[in-house]
């Protein structure tokens, strides 16, 4: 049965406090609280690597439509620890990024201090209207009840300005876990075009073959249905790793390392269905 979905103040306290352990254990890794602090850091990257092979394309999409992105306004919503606002920072662009954790935007503002960074929800961000070219957010809204995506997707139709985009990469298929809010990939356009942008381009991202084939084994070797807690990312207890967590890590490990070329594979053959979609708006 379906987990029971976490509230909205669940949602914010949560990922706050992801942040706050993940920088306490070790502040250089900038991956574990913005894709899943209880995977290691093998299993992270190659998450990381899915994300990336999908905003390639988007970052080809908007360089064929503009070239450079020099001098461009870009606000990154949820940027956590900066993958994205570094990413369009190397092209040229003027970034803007919002997030919750106080601890992600002190640590970003001082990598980054030719940019602008703000600690705030995004249905309180006052930007003016079609300050921006491009509004980016990468799994950021999956993790936001229905009503909050809804607010937020309005305010950043406003926020862009004519003939600007909107990209997105969100979830389509973790419906059962509790901190996850997502919709199929139509959902997802028709509530970005009823906000008055229009769809551009749309590609599946993230197919993690190997790591859904290995999901359907486990689930197929339990009797009954994991508690809740065991669908939300935690950290170890006191940050003690048993011998056989620390097998299951290194199983996690070497999968990871064979799922790279399996992952770059699908981009070109997509011999399993996306477990993300990237969506490519314009106003």
């Amino acid at each position: 049965m379906p987990e029971t979905k976490m509230s909205a103040e669940e949602m914010k306290s949560y990922y706050i406090r992801l942040h706050q352990e993940a920088i306490a254990r070790n502040s250089h890794e900038a991956l574990s609280a913005v894709i899943d602090i209880s995977q290691n850091k093998y299993v992270n990257s190659f998450t990381d690597y899915a994300h990336r092979l999908g905003m390639r394309r988007a970052f080809k999409v908007l360089a064929d439509e503009w070239g450079p992105l020099t001098g461009r306004a870009v606000l990154d919503l949820g940027c956590g620890r900066g993958r994205w606002s570094k990413e369009y920072a190397a092209r040229g662009a003027r970034v803007t990024g919002a997030d919750i954790s106080p601890e992600a935007i002190s640590i970003l503002a001082k990598d980054m201090p030719q940019h602008h960074f703000i600690c705030q929800e995004i249905a309180a961000l006052g930007f003016r209207s079609e300050g921006f070219d491009v509004v980016n957010s990468v799994t950021v809204l999956q993790h936001m009840p229905l009503e909050k995506q809804q607010l937020a997707l309005s305010h950043a139709a406003q926020w862009i300005k004519p003939g600007g985009f909107l990209v997105l990469l969100e979830n389509v298929v973790g419906f059962d876990a509790p901190h996850v809010f997502p919709h199929r990939t139509d959902e997802w356009i028709r509530m970005v075009e009823s906000t008055g942008l229009r769809r551009r381009y749309c590609w599946g991202s993230n197919f993690e073959v190997l790591f859904r084939v290995e999901a359907r084994i486990m689930l197929q070797l339990r009797s009954n249905n994991p508690p809740r807690e065991a669908m939300i990312p935690m950290t170890p207890h006191n940050g003690q790793i048993s011998l056989k967590s620390g097998l299951k890590s290194g199983a996690k490990a070497v999968l990871a390392g064979l799922s790279f070329p399996v992952e770059w594979a699908c981009q070109w053959v997509p011999f399993a269905a996306p477990t993300h979609s990237v969506m490519i708006f314009s106003k």
